[in-house]
């Protein structure tokens, strides 16, 4: 299929495309800032919470099942050290790579999230402990949240005839065939008119650049690249680009000293545009001055992606 005839099939870019004047929210793992990241239950909090898509991350086990999680370890989001202790995996942190899928499966995903003395990303860390209401908090102490196979969160997502986008998480050991069996999962699962793949690895996103493919593509980036748009267009075949709130600026002087869309690096969403590539930007929980988004959103900026779904809306 040509670089452009993606748009035709894809309902995520074409979303993208829409002449809408607010970017879109995307969900970063869900809704976060209440449930657990990458669980179906934060995705349906996203879906709830009025999100436009939801992103999510993917990894192989052991045995090879594409599986939705963020870190290479299951340590901080899991009870792994306490069901599997004395386990000599544990030495090397308890990598999802060395765990088979029916022993990701029997773990608890969710009673982290709640916990009083709870961690990073945790609900107490975002300081929405308080906002979790008692029936969630319950389901998510009951442990019986799972870690999703990357199967149902697909079809989670066709089911609510909602978008996706699947990151995968190759970097830095590049298991083989976890590019191959994510484009089988989505195929599978009927859902690749609704799917946008984009990885930090640009190998894996150009390997994913297929005749005939229906999924978007979107490019990972957390430093500038000189000339990106040519970039990623012609070396890596993606149809959108990826940023850092930073690399657009937000941490810089000029933006902190004057709190403004003229403050933020207008250029590179500039140059982005004039070759049809939508700018999404990561991670914006809090509009700095209560302005980041509108701000992001003047530059031209077409997709936002947040902890906090509802709390994000350009206003």
């Amino acid at each position: 299929m040509g670089s452009r005839a993606i748009w035709s099939v894809n309902r995520f870019l074409q979303l993208l495309g829409s002449p809408r004047s607010d970017p879109i929210i995307i969900a970063h793992r869900g809704d976060s800032f209440h449930a657990p990241e990458n669980t179906l239950e934060a995705a349906q909090l996203g879906f709830e919470a009025g999100a436009d898509a939801w992103e999510l991350d993917v990894q192989l086990t052991r045995d090879g099942v594409p599986v939705v999680l963020h870190d290479e370890s299951l340590l901080r989001t899991t009870d792994v050290a306490a069901r599997f202790a004395g386990d000599p995996r544990g030495q090397d942190g308890f990598r999802v790579s060395d765990l088979d899928l029916d022993e990701v499966r029997s773990l608890d995903a969710g009673s982290w999230f709640v916990a009083d003395n709870g961690g990073y990303r945790s609900a107490r860390d975002f300081g929405t402990l308080g906002q979790v209401d008692s029936v969630a908090a319950a389901r998510f102490r009951s442990g019986n949240v799972r870690v999703p196979m990357l199967e149902e969160a697909l079809a989670f997502t066709r089911d609510r005839d909602w978008l996706v986008n699947v990151e995968i998480k190759s970097f830095p050991d590049r298991p083989p065939g976890l590019v191959e069996r994510v484009i089988a999962t989505i195929e599978a699962t009927d859902t690749a008119d609704r799917v946008l793949i984009s990885s930090f690895d640009h190998d894996d996103v150009a390997a994913a650049d297929r005749p005939e493919r229906r999924y978007g593509l979107g490019l990972l980036l957390w430093t500038p690249i000189h000339r990106l748009a040519e970039y990623a267009t012609r070396l890596v075949g993606a149809d959108t680009v990826h940023l850092s709130a930073e690399i657009l600026g937000s941490e810089a002087v000029a933006y902190r000293r004057n709190r403004d869309a003229r403050s933020l690096r207008h250029d590179i969403v500039a140059e982005l545009r004039s070759r049809a590539l939508p700018t999404l930007v990561y991670t914006v929980n809090h509009q700095a001055g209560g302005m980041l988004a509108r701000h992001l959103a003047e530059i031209g900026v077409k997709g936002l992606f947040t902890d906090d779904p509802a709390g994000i809306r350009v206003g």
